[in-house]
């Protein structure tokens, strides 16, 4: 039964604010080249910056979901997204002071740092604020299908506008870094109303704790593979395709966009045939890593590759989504999404820091790494399967 009077918010609208957002951590990767580029920067040198500017999401991921509040939900929001766009100003004024030879350094590396990290210390508070949304609206067994169809959305933006981003390279590549602007401008104004709740929910929030391990532990392995394999996209095409890396951002955005529409085709598919999310977080992993795998041995395959990754990647986030909200209240659901989100921004912060520094050691590093690692996540996944397990015995 629904929480509210009305209609619950629909999970697509809940997730085009998050769509937004998502796909500029695709657009930082297609861009890279661009950054290099304009920068003077190495790749070894410029990982470990945008690695570490990370914190700034890890520590908005594991705040503001702690601060969601039924009723004020979208006010929050609103906030995030008018400071995560001016963060992205500072970004891009930093690049071009650069390209103008006005800053050293030095500077640079700094203003990058600051603004990247003020960008993931409130970009970070999007998605986790709209699926806890999302699952506080739907029952236990509605809430699995719900969160899919919400994760399709958020994919469909990283398909659509990598194309963009792919037009731009041809003709004009520097305009890619105006969409790092002008997306999370986009996010605000598409954010629902929010409806009022039945239950009545003190105005309080819930009081902060370090992340469930069995909630963690799966979710930062899982994302350092990702983590590790889609940052060395644009240079590992460069390398091993022989691409100039001026084309590579094109390629980058193809590549991206293909990888993105096998994700919402998995994820639709999967609510056609109601696959058990238990299933999916012992058999995905499994595939993370063959596409990986794939991948470091052959660099021609790395499409397909990815693709497996894609496929594999798509099916895990909803049901891992589930498996975190299982047998929670109201009041602790948030807690449950700040501890995903913060575990898949660790994990991706940990993956992005390292993977330039193992990529100048062996191109196939990082993904012979991210194989290993997939594999890892799938004993530790343990305790997710047992929520689902017991939130169907007694539904």
């Amino acid at each position: 039964m629904s929480q509210y009077i009305t209609p619950p918010v629909s999970p697509t609208a809940l997730a085009l604010p998050g769509a937004c957002t998502g796909a500029l951590q695709s657009l930082l990767v297609i861009v890279l080249p661009i950054i290099l580029a304009l920068t003077g920067l190495e790749i070894g040198q410029l990982s470990p910056i945008l690695g570490i500017a990370a914190l700034g999401f890890l520590v908005g991921g594991y705040a503001w979901p702690r601060r969601v509040i039924p009723g004020h939900r979208r006010r929050l929001l609103e906030r995030l997204l008018l400071a995560a766009t001016v963060s992205q100003v500072v970004f891009i004024a930093a690049l071009s002071a650069s390209a103008l030879e006005l800053i050293g350094t030095a500077m640079l590396a700094a203003l990058l740092f600051v603004a990247r990290f003020a960008y993931g210390l409130t970009a970070s508070g999007v998605f986790p604020t709209a699926q806890a949304w999302a699952a506080s609206e739907y029952p236990g067994h509605a809430r699995h299908g719900a969160l899919t169809r919400m994760s399709a959305t958020v994919h469909t933006g990283r398909v659509l506008i990598p194309l963009a981003a792919a037009a731009l390279a041809m003709y004009w590549p520097e305009g890619i870094l105006t969409l790092l602007v002008i997306l999370p401008f986009i996010a605000r104004l598409l954010l629902p109303h929010e409806r009022a709740s039945q239950e009545d929910v003190p105005l309080t929030a819930p009081t902060n704790r370090w992340p469930e391990a069995t909630i963690a532990l799966p979710i930062v392995l899982i994302h350092m593979s990702v983590g590790l394999a889609e940052f060395i996209i644009g240079p590992y095409l460069a390398a091993e395709w022989n691409i100039a890396l001026s084309h590579a951002p094109a390629y980058t955005a193809l590549l991206l966009a293909g990888i993105a529409a096998c994700m919402v085709l998995a994820q639709l598919v999967s609510l056609h045939y109601r696959l058990n999310p238990c299933s999916l977080l012992v058999w995905a992993p499994v595939g993370m890593a063959l596409g990986t795998a794939l991948a470091a041995v052959y660099p021609l395959a790395l499409p397909a590759g990815l693709a497996l990754v894609a496929v594999a990647l798509a099916l895990i986030l909803p049901a891992s989504a589930a498996g975190a909200a299982a047998n929670r209240s109201l009041h602790t659901q948030p807690q449950a999404g700040a501890d995903l989100y913060t575990a898949r921004i660790l994990g991706h912060l940990l993956g992005v820091t390292a993977a330039g520094p193992l990529f100048e050691v062996a191109t196939h590093l990082p993904l012979v790494t991210a194989a290993v690692l997939a594999l890892m996540a799938i004993p530790a996944t343990a305790g997710l399967r047992r929520a689902l397990t017991t939130q169907a015995i007694y539904k």
